[in-house]
């Protein structure tokens, strides 16, 4: 995640792609593999 243009980004959840892609446990993870970002 980048919080504003040229800052560095940061994890925001790490797991198996599996889970990541099925169940994450981050709101913004899930919005943005759902393309809700930006």
């Amino acid at each position: 995640l980048v919080e504003e243009t040229g800052a560095p980004g940061r994890l925001v959840e790490f797991n198996d792609t599996t889970t990541i892609f099925t169940r994450p446990s981050n709101k913004k993870t899930e919005d943005y593999i759902t393309g809700r970002f930006g």
